[in-house]
C-alpha cells in the first residue's frame, strides 16, 4: 500500500508520483479511495469474523489456564468476550439472515439486506463490544475483582439479547408460519439461550445478597449506554443508506427458505 505513493508515474513524459504529479494526483486518490473500499468489504466479509473466532480463542484459553484464580464474576467477563463472536457465526454465517430478521422485525425495512444495519454497521457493533470486554476483562483481572456495576450492566445486557431475539423471533413466526414456520428460532437465538440467557442466571446468583450502591448503578447504566450510543447506534446512523450497496448482506440465510 505504501509503495502505491512512490512508483513512478510517467505523464506527459514528466516522471512524478501519485501525490506530486498535478496531472495523475486525481486518479491517485481516487485509486487509493477504492482500494481502502475494498479492503473494508473484504474485512466486514468474512475476515472481521475471523478475526473475532481469535479473540474468541484467546478469551477461553484464558478461562481454562487462570480458572482456579478466577472468579465466577471475571469468568464470565471473559466469556462475553468469547461469546459475543460465536453469536455472530450463527447470525451471519450458521445459518444466517439475522439481518433480514432485525431490520423487518424491528425497522419493517424494505430493503433489508442493508437497512439500517448493513455488514459495515454490525462488525462495528460486535467487534467494538467484543474488545470492551477485553478490556473490562484485563481491566478486572488487574484490579483482582469485576466491579459491581460491570456485573449489573452487564446482567441486563444478557436479559436484553434473551428478550430482542424473542421478540423478534415470535414477529417473524407470524409473518412466516404460512410458509412452513413452525417456530420462534430466529438467527442468534441459541447462542442467545444457551450463552447470555445462561450467563444472566450466573450473574442472578452472583449478586445475590450483594449491596449495590449508587456508584454500582451508575457503572451499570454506564456500560449499557457505551454499548447503546457507540456500539450500536452511532455506528449504525453514520453507515445507513437504502442507496449504498456495497456492505449490503448477500442474502437472507435462514429467511430464504421462508422468501421463495
Amino acid at each position: 500500500m505504501i509503495s502505491f505513493f512512490f512508483v513512478p508515474a510517467t505523464f506527459r513524459g514528466k516522471s512524478c508520483s501519485f501525490i506530486t504529479c498535478p496531472e495523475t494526483s486525481g486518479s491517485g486518490i481516487t485509486m487509493q479511495t477504492e482500494m481502502k473500499k475494498r479492503d473494508m468489504d473484504w474485512w466486514c466479509d468474512r475476515a472481521w469474523i475471523k478475526f473475532g473466532l481469535l479473540i474468541t480463542a484467546a478469551m477461553t484459553i484464558a478461562i481454562l489456564v487462570f480458572w482456579d484464580d478466577w472468579s465466577t464474576e471475571l469468568k464470565v467477563t471473559a466469556a462475553m468476550a468469547a461469546l459475543i463472536p460465536v453469536h455472530v457465526v450463527e447470525e451471519w454465517v450458521f445459518p444466517g439472515g439475522f439481518n433480514y430478521q432485525y431490520n423487518v422485525a424491528l425497522y419493517k425495512s424494505d430493503v433489508p439486506d442493508r437497512y439500517p444495519m448493513s455488514r459495515i454497521s454490525d462488525m462495528f457493533t460486535n467487534l467494538v463490544t467484543t474488545v470492551f470486554y477485553v478490556v473490562l476483562t484485563a481491566y478486572s483481572a488487574y484490579t483482582g475483582s469485576v466491579h459491581t456495576g460491570i456485573l449489573l450492566g452487564t446482567l441486563v445486557f444478557c436479559c436484553l439479547e434473551f428478550f430482542a431475539h424473542t421478540m423478534m423471533g415470535v414477529r417473524m413466526y407470524y409473518m412466516f408460519r404460512d410458509r412452513g414456520k413452525t417456530t420462534i428460532y430466529g438467527p442468534g437465538s441459541i447462542t442467545a439461550y444457551l450463552g447470555f440467557t445462561v450467563f444472566a442466571v450466573i450473574l442472578i446468583r452472583c449478586l445475590d445478597g450483594v449491596s449495590i450502591g449508587t456508584e454500582d448503578i451508575l457503572v451499570g447504566v454506564g456500560l449499557l449506554a457505551f454499548i447503546a450510543v457507540v456500539c450500536i447506534l452511532i455506528p449504525e446512523n453514520a453507515t445507513k443508506s437504502k442507496e449504498n450497496e456495497r456492505y449490503a448482506f448477500r442474502g437472507n440465510g435462514y429467511f430464504d427458505r421462508f422468501l421463495r
